[in-house]
């Protein structure tokens, strides 16, 4: 029989290579399967996948210590986390599957646990503005200012992706039609997709637009560094975010911006299939995850509409 490794590369090479999945889902597959390995080495073979042994692992990774921050220990994991481990490895057990290394998935029967939501992702209109203030603040220049207002605002109105965002071409931005075009080679969900342009936004892609010709950028990609004409990079982004969350004082990552488009699309009645589809969903499900911020607070004033007449 085959190694247990062996396999599990034999899997990844296909994901890479046929699949075509992202660097960022493969190196979550690995991760996942590096935990599973370290922890349990008595699984040697897929023959060993059993359904005892992948207690063990969860076992073992809610009781484990580790190391966090500044020489901190901490014990176990969130929900969320394991349900990503499983995720992960549930696909990889399909696959062995498949292939009849093995004739069921040790995950089948084990009841995972639900997370409970209870922290609220997307920014508010005041955290927004804060940022906003913040990059107006401290850009050197007009170029940087009306940059950093561009992507707020893309990010704010259109709910791209960290790898979207940076990925977009100064072409993928049509002013006259009023839409984005997100490629399929740079989405998540390889699927080509048409964000409408809010008219707050149109304005700050035009003054950026017009900056970008004044400047005598030539790049293809539409946001670029400040110290040369070349495509903002993710360690670029990194950097972005740390500079304007030290400034604003507001701890925010650009995941949060996608959180709050879809929230207020919600607070504005646009149904979920719409949204799924604004945001490049395959899934129905992940796009209600996102419409976790929705508070009941916010619904009082639906709930005060209802009246003895209006009930079906």
């Amino acid at each position: 029989m085959a190694a247990l490794r062996e396999l599990f590369d034999e899997y990844m090479s296909e994901c890479q290579y046929v699949r075509r999945l992202r660097p960022a889902t493969l190196r979550t597959s690995m991760e996942a399967f590096k935990h599973l390995a370290s922890l349990v080495p008595e699984i040697e073979g897929a023959e060993d996948l059993t359904h005892s042994l992948l207690t063990v692992f969860f076992r073992r990774l809610q009781t484990r210590h580790r190391v966090v921050g500044k020489g901190k220990v901490a014990t176990g994991i969130r929900d969320s986390t394991m349900l990503s481990y499983a995720s992960r490895l549930g696909t990889f057990f399909k696959w062995l599957k498949c292939r009849g290394h093995i004739g069921a998935s040790p995950l089948e029967g084990i009841a995972l646990p639900k997370p409970l939501f209870v922290d609220k992702r997307a920014l508010t209109g005041e955290e927004i503005r804060r940022i906003m203030g913040a990059a107006a603040q401290i850009a050197p220049n007009a170029f940087l200012l009306k940059r950093d207002m561009a992507m707020i605002g893309v990010l704010t109105f259109c709910g791209l992706r960290r790898n979207e965002l940076v990925s977009l071409e100064v072409q993928d931005v049509d002013l006259f039609s009023g839409f984005i075009t997100v490629q399929p080679e740079t989405s998540k969900s390889k699927r080509l997709r048409k964000v409408p342009i809010n008219q707050h936004l149109k304005m700050y892609l035009r003054e950026y637009l017009e900056e970008r010709r004044r400047r005598g950028c030539k790049s293809s990609y539409l946001f670029v560094a400040n110290a040369r004409d070349k495509k903002l990079e993710l360690p670029g982004i990194k950097h972005w975010v740390r500079r304007l969350s030290k400034a604003s004082g507001i701890k925010f990552h650009v995941h949060r911006f996608r959180h709050t488009f879809a929230t207020n699309l919600a607070m504005r009645d646009v149904g979920a299939i719409k949204i799924q589809k604004l945001m490049g969903h395959m899934d129905l499900k992940m796009t209600q995850t996102y419409l976790r911020s929705v508070s009941t607070e916010e619904m009082a004033e639906d709930v005060n509409k209802l009246s003895y007449e209006g009930l079906a």
